[in-house]
This record gives C-alpha cells, sequence and structure tokens, in this order.
C-alpha cells in the first residue's frame, strides 16, 4: 500500500511539471490568429501562473493534514512557500525556453 502512495504522490508531482507546460504549448497554437510575439509570451507565463495556482491548492490540503495532526511549527510553511516560488521560478524560465523552441520550428505564415 505505501508503494502505491508513493507512485501515487510521484504521478502529482509529474502532473505538477507536464500539465503547466503542455497547456502553453496548446495556447500557444491556440492563439494562431495573435501576433507571434503575443502568442509567445502567454503562452510562457500561463504555466507559471497554472503551477502557482495547482500547487498553493496541494499546499493547502498539505498543511490542513499537517496541522490538523497536531504540528505548531511555521517551518513546513516556509520549506512550502520556497517550493512554491523556486517551481513557479523553474515554470517561468522553462516556459521560454519551450517557447524559443516552438518560435524556431513554426513555420512562418505570409
Amino acid at each position: 500500500m505505501e508503494s502505491l502512495f508513493v507512485a501515487w504522490r510521484l504521478f502529482l508531482l509529474a502532473t505538477l511539471i507536464i500539465f503547466p507546460q503542455l497547456l502553453g504549448i496548446l495556447l500557444f497554437f491556440r492563439l494562431r490568429r495573435a501576433p507571434r510575439w503575443f502568442a509567445a509570451i502567454v503562452a510562457a507565463l500561463a504555466p507559471a501562473l497554472v503551477f502557482f495556482w495547482l500547487e498553493r491548492i496541494f499546499m493547502i490540503a498539505e498543511l490542513t493534514k499537517l496541522y490538523a495532526s497536531g504540528e505548531n511549527c511555521g517551518m513546513p510553511v516556509m520549506g512550502a512557500v520556497l517550493l512554491l516560488f523556486t517551481g513557479t521560478a523553474f515554470h517561468v524560465v522553462l516556459g521560454f525556453f519551450v517557447q524559443m523552441l516552438l518560435w524556431v520550428t513554426r513555420p512562418r505564415v505570409a
């Protein structure tokens, strides 16, 4: 049962990394009628915003369980906030890198 729990946690971690990036790529192609620079900027920032929103939901749920068990220290909150900001910065950098790759590989339409 513990291995199933670990597998589920790894799946959630992978989802938090992959899903926002895929959303950014799909948003880039959906905004094809907009100027390319606008589509690239919006699609590069969207993964960071989605990650920030999703991670806060998971973070609040985990911290609620932790404080219900009797933990009164503030360090888990500080660690969670640090991971939230680190992950958001990671998605901003990765989002711009992915959008640069899409910018270079997408054929130009006249």
